[in-house]
């Protein structure tokens, strides 16, 4: 399993007793600052198992230490139950998510409402993924199902490349909707559009903190991540309205 075979220690610091979380943050921080990596570490929690304490790095990137912080592991961490490996990292997500989508102010999205909605998905998209394309080529059945889709910016390449100055038009456009529609057909908007207050450098940090790793990423209203790229069937059988 590709999440499994990613853990991999990266970091023996030095031995000691073990520390308040803030030494381990310290402690984190010299040492990746040491190889030259801007590293910068926003939490330090426990995790489910005892000796071991979830790292948060630059808001966004999760990993694991020992608690006398002489020991740094990346990747997912998983609970074997019965029905196979569940992974504790994105569970722990799922209630962060919840939480930011409950009073998420929607009017910062750019959303495709369905007239008969039964069901909402969230969406981080960037305009140059051909699957982000693929699945807003399905909005229409999309809605047609009862799904309103609400798209959230996530430029892969960053804020500042191309893509991300493409979704700040689409945000500043009159006709949100149709410019969404043009970036991803064309990767490009014909409205002329005027620099604006938009939410995508702060819609991209969210999708950071919340586990966004690629595009297109659908959530659920109550934080599950259904997939990446899902047919109209699969996903409305997602959301249970089958």
């Amino acid at each position: 399993m590709k999440a499994f075979c990613s853990a991999l220690a990266l970091a023996a610091l030095i031995s000691a007793p073990a520390m308040a979380s803030d030494a381990v943050k310290q402690r984190i921080e010299a040492s990746l600052r040491a190889t030259g990596q801007p590293v910068r570490v926003t939490a330090v929690e426990p995790s489910p198992i005892k000796g071991l304490l979830e790292v948060e790095l630059n808001g966004s990137e999760r990993m694991y230490a020992s608690e006398d912080g002489q020991y740094l592991v990346a990747g997912e961490l998983f609970e074997l139950e019965a029905s196979g490996p569940v992974s504790v990292t994105d569970r722990r997500l799922e209630g962060e998510r919840r939480e930011v989508f409950s009073d998420f102010d929607l009017a910062q999205t750019v959303t495709f409402k369905a007239e008969d909605q039964k069901a909402e998905v969230m969406v981080f998209t960037d305009p140059t993924c051909g699957y982000c394309r693929r699945l807003h080529e399905e909005i229409d059945q999309l809605n047609a199902s009862g799904i309103t889709v609400h798209y959230l910016a996530y430029p892969r390449a960053g804020v500042d490349s191309a893509p991300g100055q493409l979704m700040e038009q689409v945000w500043c456009a009159k006709d949100q909707q149709k410019a969404m529609t043009e970036s991803k057909l064309t990767g490009k908007i014909s409205e002329q559009t005027e620099a604006c207050d938009n939410p995508v450098a702060e819609q991209y940090a969210l999708g950071g903190r919340i586990g966004v790793r690629g595009t297109p990423a659908v959530f659920a209203m109550d934080g599950r991540q259904l997939g990446g790229y899902l047919p109209p069937e699969q996903m409305t059988r997602a959301l249970g309205l089958n």
